[in-house]
């Protein structure tokens, strides 16, 4: 498979359910396939930046419990032990092929922040330069329901629109933008290539469908518009399907392709920080 000639940078965002077993634990499996994916990419000289969800949903039953927990104290002390266990996970995996691993921990704090924007900016430059692969995640040990993303789809579109990324790609476990709710509607369709977030298409978006994720297609929706104001062609698809973030980069899987053609509407770096991180 022939990906660009020149390098790109690409961001993957990958969803809870997308890495953990029916029980809630990490599946080594899941996350092999994509580390195998993203190691391809690298092998072609292109930079990929990880954005992982899964520490609360790999750590809670270390934790003790049977179920997912509701609490925030709960949530964060699960994500404390599977943030160690993710990690450990995919420095196992990538090094293995000759690829270092880097931890990058963000809260919505050093976003606000625009010197601690910056910072967070130079220091993802330096791991892509230097060929690492940065394994983004919100630290859940320490945020709050106040000052959280409140999702990994928005952090995701965040950190491409940070790095000015060629690409964003998220996956999750379901095949794209369905123009109504999939799960309702017997007639409904998928749409293969947006170029505008309609009103309809905002109102078809539903909430999270699993217990273990905490996202939804509303989620994604809000990062595919933060993306697409930032110029990053957009993918959406299924973790499970073989080769899917290859196939995403080049424009050949099955999901929903988004780009916006006003590209006189797309925001320069300071021009994203005010629209979608700085308060009054």
């Amino acid at each position: 498979m022939i990906l660009a000639q020149k390098p790109l940078r690409v961001v993957i965002k990958i969803g809870s359910s997308s890495l953990t077993s029916r029980h809630g634990e990490i599946s080594r499996r899941k996350i092999e396939k994509l580390a195998n994916e993203i190691v391809y990419l690298k092998d072609l000289g292109h930079e990929v930046v990880l954005v992982s969800s899964g520490a609360v949903a790999a750590g809670y039953r270390r934790l003790g419990c049977l179920e997912r927990p509701s609490t925030l104290p709960e949530k964060q002390a699960a994500a404390s032990i599977g943030q160690g266990l993710l990690m450990e996970s995919y420095s196992e995996l990538f090094l293995s092929h000759g690829y270092v691993a880097a931890q990058i921990l963000i809260t919505k704090s050093d976003f606000l922040d625009e010197d601690r924007y910056k910072n967070v900016r130079n220091t993802l430059n330096v791991l892509l330069e230097r060929g690492m692969v940065p394994i983004v995640n919100e630290n859940d040990t320490v945020t709050n329901d106040v000052l959280n993303f409140g999702d990994n789809d928005t952090l995701s579109a965040k950190v491409a629109g940070l790095l000015d990324a060629d690409h964003l790609v998220i996956l999750s476990d379901i095949d794209g933008l369905y123009n109504e709710d999939p799960t309702r509607s017997t007639n409904a369709r998928m749409l293969e290539h947006v170029t505008e977030i309609t009103p309809e298409i905002e109102a078809a978006a539903v909430g999270s469908s699993t217990k273990i994720g905490t996202g939804g297609m509303k989620s994604k929706i809000e990062a595919v518009k933060i993306a697409m104001a930032s110029g990053i062609t957009t993918f959406l698809g299924n973790a499970a399907r073989k080769n899917i973030i290859i196939d995403g980069v080049v424009g050949k899987a099955k999901g929903t392709y988004f780009k916006s053609k006003k590209s006189s509407t797309y925001l320069n770096h300071k021009e994203r920080w005010i629209a979608f991180n700085s308060v009054p």
